[in-house]
């Protein structure tokens, strides 16, 4: 022992004016390689900065394993944790071995392996370094490899110049510390990225992470309904909201239900971005303003209760919550990017859209392939979200275009022709007959026109009627049959404000009906004065057609498709029944 410390006391491994004689002053306060006097933070920073830039690295360093005494930090809760983010292993350091027996310490750290040096950039990158697991902060940092060790050790040793220099002269300063590595990314980083970053505040329970992710959604989605229905009253009919327009939609992602943090998904870098800027007075993000947390979100009423739906509840609860840019998908080869569940888009040529954030834009991100029934030269069939039943379905053009599709000499032949296929298939193989409307009546969020067909219950066509004439009355606006043989197209009218359209199937089947018309803008229900709500002019509901059915048939809930969502397993099985049901049909 006295020849230990007279060592130490040599080679100065103690502090203070004796040198280290003594044993408690033997250990430095800080770890740190031999001769390193300053400078590990920015040893540290460099390693990262070689390491961020090492392409053969493909693992990250976990720290902070040591807070969970309880050892409930296992390996199938840290896969389960990270997996989403692209991690294919965790590995612990191997124990140290005791020769008393005893149990040996929980590790303080772990490693997560990734397939590529990419993946593990992406994850640091939207992680911003931090992860909570099971209410324990976890640290996240690039791995050491022999490469990047040898690369820092080589740094170190020229960074500090030697004390004298041959032939005299000062002694230049060392070069200045390399930058530390930023996490967050900027705006203009981010512009191919629809999503941001949101992390809770650390003072939430736990149990407490979904629904306040919820929350947040709602927050970014009335926002954006906000800021497009400037001075518009909340209760207004005319006012846009998500539940009409796609392109004002949120959805919310969890990797975990124990982790504080999500993402929220935006149908464009637009919308986000102008969300951010609202909700943060920031373009690159930060904390959401205390203001708009205090003005509060309508939150939906769980007695279905509209005015208690309508009162915004404070949300204060959440200060602290930050909002930042997430990286954008990368891009993905044809083969693993496409799922087109049978149809060949490949072999068809569709005309280019500046639109990304149309539903039915075949070209746009937000296209469910699934749903598609069959696509044609001009249109395609697919099945809607939120569908009446099994067998509803859409005439979709095609081309993006606020036009009626019904109207329009190029596309309304074809559209003609898959009425009448969809029409003997409704009565063919389901006894059915069909009701057919299009709402054609632009939003202030754009809109892409489609035709609805609906399979009604056999001879079903007069209550249809009966209603839908009683309830445009009520709503102000008056339908019109159309005595003439010929289509919308053939008509000599104009159409550029908008119409509302409908068949309506006549007793005992085959391909006769009645047609009504409405075009937007002319006069009310009572001759153009009033209307319902003493508006100058008729409105027609955004789901009109599906208001009408849903009185006929006696269920409230089908007026809405968000209430007739089902998941996306049965949209591919109803899908997949339609499509080979309808397959045998010829017009």
């Amino acid at each position: 022992r006295i020849a230990q410390e007279d060592a130490a006391t040599i080679g100065g491994g103690g502090g203070g004016h004796d040198g280290g004689a003594y044993r408690w002053r033997q250990r430095p306060t800080r770890k740190r390689p031999l001769g390193d006097d300053d400078g590990g933070d920015d040893d540290d920073a460099a390693k990262q900065a070689f390491e961020e830039d090492n392409p053969d690295n493909r693992s990250l360093f976990l720290h902070g394993l040591h807070r969970d005494p309880g050892r409930t930090l296992t390996t199938d809760v840290l896969m389960d944790a990270f997996r989403p983010f692209g991690c294919v292993a965790v590995r612990f350091p191997k124990p140290r071995t005791n020769p008393m027996g005893h149990l040996p310490p929980p590790p303080s750290f772990a490693f997560l392996d990734f397939t590529s040096h990419e993946e593990a950039s992406r994850c640091l990158a939207d992680l911003k370094g931090e992860a909570v697991v099971r209410n324990i902060m976890l640290t996240l940092k690039w791995s050491s490899s022999p490469n990047g060790a040898k690369r820092s050790h080589n740094h170190h040793a020229y960074t500090h110049p030697p004390p004298f220099l041959a032939g005299g002269g000062a002694i230049p300063p060392p070069p200045p510390p390399p930058p530390k590595r930023r996490n967050r990314i900027t705006e203009a980083e981010a512009a191919d990225s629809t999503t941001l970053f949101l992390r809770l505040p650390p003072s939430l329970d736990s149990s407490s992470y979904p629904k306040e992710l919820e929350t947040m959604r709602i927050l970014a989605q009335s926002t954006m309904e906000d800021e497009l229905n400037t001075g518009m009253p909340t209760d207004s009919d005319e006012r846009i909201t998500a539940e009409d327009e796609p392109a004002l939609r949120v959805t919310v992602r969890q990797p975990n239900e124990e982790m504080n943090y999500g993402f929220l998904t935006f149908a464009s870098h637009a919308a986000a971005l102008t969300t951010l800027v609202a909700l943060t007075g920031q373009e690159d993000g930060g904390a959401v303003s205390e203001e708009k947390l205090v003005a509060g979100v309508r939150l939906e009423s769980s007695t279905g209760d509209e005015k208690a739906s309508a009162v915004r509840t404070n949300v204060s609860h959440l200060n602290g919550v930050t909002l930042y840019w997430a990286k954008g998908a990368q891009p993905k080869s044809s083969s693993e990017n496409e799922k087109n569940y049978g149809l060949s888009f490949h072999k068809r040529h569709f005309p280019p859209d500046s639109r990304t954030d149309c539903w039915f834009c075949l070209a746009s991100p937000t296209c469910e392939k699934h749903l598609i029934i069959a696509v044609y030269e001009e249109c395609y069939i697919t099945m809607p979200k939120g569908a009446v039943n099994e067998h509803h379905s859409l005439i979709v053009p095609v081309e993006h275009g606020g036009d009626g599709a019904l109207v329009n000499k190029k596309i309304a032949p074809e559209i003609e022709s898959v009425k009448s296929k969809l029409r003997i298939h409704a009565r063919t193989v389901l006894q059915k007959d069909l009701f057919v409307f299009e709402r054609c009546i632009e939003t202030k969020g754009g809109y892409h026109t489609h035709v609805q067909c609906i399979p009604v219950d056999a001879d079903s066509g007069p209550a249809i009627q009966s209603k839908m004439l009683e309830m445009s009355t009520r709503a102000g606006f008056q339908l019109k049959e159309i005595t003439s043989d010929l289509g919308l197209n053939a008509l000599e009218d104009d159409w550029s404000s908008g119409y509302f359209y409908a068949e309506i199937p006549l007793p005992g089947g085959g391909n006769d009906f009645r047609r009504f018309i409405y075009r937007a803008g002319d006069g009310g229900a009572n001759g153009g004065g009033g209307g319902s709500g003493g508006r100058g002019r008729g409105h027609v509901p955004l789901q009109f057609g599906r208001e009408v059915l849903a009185e006929v048939m006696g269920k409230p809930d089908i007026a809405q498709w968000k209430a007739c969502v089902v998941s996306q397993e049965k949209e591919e099985e109803m899908t997949v029944e339609f499509r080979k049901s309808l397959e045998n049909i010829t017009c």
